[in-house]
């Protein structure tokens, strides 16, 4: 997880809501103008986000993502339209739920990590593809939202390989931490950050 920037809150969001004050974001799903608004807010969002997933860093789409409340609607039902309370997450379906569809309505205000905070420092990595909570909070967060899933702990591995066998941080920082042309960062842009500040990548060109 990474600290996401926010873009300022978006003028199409801030009209829909002036026009319909009582509406929930459940409302969003009878009309066309809600479908299609709420589709234009997670593009924005992602946007922000660099094309990643705001909880696991993977990459991600407009249609393999979802719109995640970070305090839960069952929970926070006054909070649903609220610009800060929305970020965009991966989609997860089966038997291994991930990221926002595992975390569904489990929340605790006073544990969880969320990544419009400066959530860097309650992480490590290591190369095999784990992550670990550096505290209570962290950890309560890795597990509420199973960062350590099979799938995602293979796939932080083999992005850790990739880096490793550049055997040159500036490459590295090149390739895999600068946002594309289209603004977006490789997966796992969190776990390069941290093994690239860790010197984990060798010297750049420049030293």
């Amino acid at each position: 997880m990474k600290k996401i920037n926010r873009r300022t809150e978006p003028d199409f969001w801030i009209e829909y809501k002036r026009l319909h004050p009582n509406h929930s974001y459940m409302d969003l799903d009878k009309s066309r103008q809600g479908r299609e608004t709420r589709k234009d807010l997670r593009n924005y969002l992602l946007r922000s986000q660099y094309g990643l997933c705001a909880y696991c860093c993977r990459s991600i789409g407009i249609e393999d993502s979802l719109n995640e409340h970070i305090k839960p609607q069952a929970k926070y039902p006054k909070q649903t339209m609220e610009y800060e309370n929305i970020i965009v997450s991966c989609r997860s379906e089966g038997s291994t739920l991930t990221c926002g569809s595992k975390k569904a309505n489990e929340y605790d205000e006073a544990l969880f990590v969320s990544p419009l905070e400066a959530c860097e420092g309650h992480f490590i990595f290591y190369p095999n593809g784990q992550i670990e909570g550096t505290g209570e909070r962290g950890q309560y967060t890795c597990d509420l939202l199973n960062l350590n899933a099979y799938e995602l702990q293979r796939a932080r591995r083999t992005q850790y390989k990739i880096c490793a066998d550049y055997q040159n941080a500036e490459l590295v920082h090149t390739y895999f931490l600068t946002p594309d042309e289209e603004g977006k960062q490789e997966s796992f842009a969190d776990m390069i950050q941290y093994f690239y500040e860790r010197g984990d990548f060798g010297i750049s060109d420049s030293e």
